[in-house]
């Protein structure tokens, strides 16, 4: 990145500009409402395209280019840990320990080692579910990794069913 400006907008909001490695500008108005506008300039200042976002939708696009969902790694690290990992998509029959429970209250990860990155309910996709708050229902379908030890053990602990 060779530059980052802020300017201020009076009336307006921010503008925040950089500059990338391409030669082209990248240039986000945020509106004191929440809505974004992005702009991709070329390198003689010409737009591009633009993009207009809602708050929310700024701010999940955030979390993507953070890397919340997504780290790329090298690829001999990525051989070394696929070779390791499982991610198994189960779900929870009625009579599982885990209904009504929180991740925290049924001590998950302590039991098994495994982590529940996500669950699906209702075709609603619920990314890393809150530890304390979120209560498992009766056909949620959880995305859960760890070694094939602990997702077996997850199984068997909990009663759950593979997908």
């Amino acid at each position: 990145m060779e530059f980052f400006k802020q300017t201020e907008l009076p009336g307006i909001g921010k503008r925040f500009s950089i500059k990338l490695s391409s030669g082209q500008i990248v240039s986000i108005i945020i509106h004191h409402s929440g809505k974004r506008e992005i702009y991709v300039l070329d390198e003689d200042g010409d737009v591009e395209c633009t993009v207009t976002l809602t708050d929310q939708e700024a701010r999940e696009m955030g979390m993507v280019l953070a890397g919340a969902f997504y780290q790329p790694v090298a690829g001999d690290k990525m051989e070394l840990i696929l070779k390791q990992l499982v991610m198994e998509w189960v779900e929870l029959p009625p009579d599982s320990e885990l209904v009504g429970k929180t991740l925290a209250e049924a001590d998950v990860r302590k039991k098994t080692g495994v982590i529940v990155l996500g669950v699906v309910r209702n075709d609603e996709m619920i990314p890393t579910p809150d530890p304390k708050n979120f209560r498992f229902q009766p056909g949620d379908i959880l995305i859960v990794v760890g070694n094939r030890e602990q997702v077996e053990n997850f199984i068997k602990t909990f009663g759950v069913k593979k997908q």
